[in-house]
Parts: C-alpha cells; sequence; structure tokens
C-alpha cells in the first residue's frame, strides 16, 4: 500500500510540474488559443455555406469568449489543484508515520518478546547445566 501511495503522489508531482511549466512558459495558451483558431476556421468554412450567417458568428464569438476565460481562469485552478495536492501529500505523510510506527511498535514487541524467552531458556539450561554438576560431585 505504502508503494502505491508513493507512485500516486510522483505521478501527481509529475503532472503539477508538467502544467506548471506549460503554464509559465505558455504553451497551454499558445495550445488553446491554436485550438480556438483551428475551431474558427472551420466555422469561417461553414459560414460561407450557410444561410444564417448572424447565428454562427454569435457562436464563434461566444466559444472566444469562453475560451478566453478557460485561458485566464487557469493559473487560478492549476493554484486550487497545487493546494490540493499539498493536502494530500500532507495526509498520506501523516498516515504513512502513523503505520510506521505501527508496524515499528509491533516489531519491538516481538523483538522483546524473543529476547525474553531467550532469556528465560537461557536461564533453564543454566540450571539444568548446575544440577548435573551437583548430581555428578555427589555419585563421586
Amino acid at each position: 500500500m505504502n508503494i502505491e501511495v508513493k507512485n500516486v503522489v510522483e505521478k501527481l508531482g509529475k503532472l503539477e510540474k508538467t502544467l506548471r511549466q506549460k503554464i509559465e512558459s505558455g504553451v497551454l495558451v499558445q495550445e488553446v488559443k491554436d485550438f480556438a483558431d483551428a475551431q474558427s476556421k472551420l466555422l469561417k468554412q461553414k459560414v460561407k455555406t450557410s444561410k444564417d450567417l448572424k447565428k454562427v458568428v454569435a457562436i464563434v464569438e461566444k466559444r472566444r469568449k469562453q475560451i478566453e476565460k478557460v485561458a485566464k481562469d487557469l493559473p487560478k485552478e492549476v493554484k486550487v489543484v497545487r493546494s490540493y495536492v499539498e493536502s494530500q501529500r500532507k495526509e498520506l505523510k501523516k498516515i504513512g508515520s502513523k503505520l510506521l510506527a505501527k508496524v515499528q511498535e509491533a516489531q519491538g514487541i516481538k523483538s522483546s518478546q524473543s529476547s525474553s524467552s531467550a532469556k528465560s531458556k537461557t536461564k533453564k539450561t543454566a540450571a539444568k547445566k548446575t544440577k548435573k554438576k551437583t548430581s555428578s560431585r555427589k555419585k563421586k
């Protein structure tokens, strides 16, 4: 489970870096503009053959405004996603720390039990050896 969480955190980190690089370099805005230009070219071709010119122009303007709004809101959304990722990372670290503490505690209990049982075994064998020595002395 811990490995899966690490993989998810790593992937989210990589995605965040990629998105940040695209935003900072302006690549993402350029991609949005290119998409809008391609769509406008398609619509312009349809307008030439269309009778409802006013409707098509209104649709193009509406789409253009929507795309511009998305391009403006994108950095805000990235901040929201980044803060969410950071909060999830903190939560996962807390959970991981608790799990590690429990595992270490469980291992500590097992090792203390095994060491105490080993001590009792050595005491028993030492007692048997002393009994044998005293009994062999009595026979002589």
